[in-house]
């Protein structure tokens, strides 16, 4: 025995967390009754809005994880 401590070796696999602006709730949806053609026109909008948000949201979580 030389007196030199042993070194253990233990593998493990970590894993980082999806960063939190990744994983937000999608916006939800508009439940206003449409009357008019200008609240046709707002709920396009919005809808528009909220899909390019959620799909920004899915191609951030893609390229995070082609990261790792």
């Amino acid at each position: 025995m030389t007196g030199k401590p042993a070194v253990v070796t233990a593998r493990s696999v970590v894993r980082e967390s999806v960063p939190a602006a990744l994983v937000r709730p999608c916006p939800p949806r508009q439940r206003k009754p449409l009357v008019t053609t200008g609240d046709i026109v707002n709920r396009l909008i919005y809808t528009e809005g909220a899909l390019a948000t959620c799909s920004a949201q899915v191609d951030g979580i893609r390229a995070w994880n082609d990261g790792q």
